[in-house]
């Protein structure tokens, strides 16, 4: 009996220890979906290492980047639209053999044992030197029933796929050529936008030590307020200057990107 107080005891803290750990391993199913949400947005918000090379003012993307006839290679292999128009001229190249073939749906070749009012030789000589013959057996041949549609309309049938294929592959040739142009139209305004964005990058850096030579000129009293608040207005028409090219120049390799159908980074030649 001098043992029952201290099992309960043991008991009681036994439960209050599991009670603690239930509340404890409770909080931290609450607590890890809410960090793996957190490390997940961190991820996606970073900026790709690979994406900020591009963004390098002292790096031409020309010079990064293989010649527009590689692109346009790249781009034909990897565009989902220009791979949906070759396999659609595939599938009418297929449909062309399909339909050459389709009268021999209507033949075809038997080889069974049956039974029947057909005797056929069965190589067997008999005592009086007569021919034995059998009515069953196996049997083999070909069936034949064709129409006269597919006799007299099946090449135009043939014929009119084939035109339809040959429509097909043209339209392929006219979106090549118009993925060219649209490649080669994105392609020099990303280019561009790259000078453009090289050019307020060295006009914002300029302006910065120019604002901060008035900033110390101004408080050594060697020019007027005047000229130091002018100065700080020259910057900020900089800073909006170079964020709006940054937008334009990041824009056209989003949109570029987008075309070539692969990540720039897997392309770029290189450098350094």
């Amino acid at each position: 009996m001098k043992y029952v107080p201290l099992l309960c005891c043991m008991l009681f803290e036994k439960n209050s220890q599991q009670k603690s750990a239930y509340k404890n391993l409770a909080k931290l199913m609450v607590f890890l979906p809410l960090f793996f949400a957190f490390v997940n947005h961190a991820k996606a918000q970073a900026p790709k290492k690979d994406s900020l090379l591009f963004l390098d003012p002292t790096l031409d993307i020309e010079v990064l980047l293989p010649p527009l006839d590689s692109l346009y290679i790249i781009g034909v292999k990897n565009n989902p639209r220009m791979k949906m128009e070759m396999a659609f001229a595939r599938s009418y190249d297929w449909n062309v053999k399909h339909i050459r073939w389709l009268w021999a749906q209507n033949v075809s070749v038997f080889y069974n044992y049956s039974f029947g009012n057909l005797p056929f030789f069965a190589g067997a000589i008999g005592a009086g030197g007569g021919i034995i013959t059998l009515n069953e057996g196996y049997r083999a041949g070909i069936n034949i029933s064709l129409s006269v549609y597919d006799v007299l309309g099946h090449r135009g049938r043939v014929n009119e796929v084939k035109e339809k294929a040959i429509g097909q592959r043209h339209k392929h040739d006219a979106e090549i050529m118009e993925y060219k142009r649209q490649l080669a139209l994105f392609y020099a305004d990303m280019v561009g936008y790259n000078r453009l964005f090289k050019t307020r990058n060295y006009d914002l850096y300029t302006q910065t030590i120019a604002c901060q030579v008035a900033e110390k000129e101004y408080k050594e009293g060697t020019i007027h307020i005047s000229e130091f608040a002018r100065q700080k207005n020259v910057l900020a028409d900089a800073q909006a200057a170079y964020d709006e090219s940054y937008r334009f120049f990041l824009g056209s390799l989003e949109q570029f990107e987008a075309l070539l159908g692969v990540p720039l980074h897997t392309v770029t030649k290189k450098v350094r």
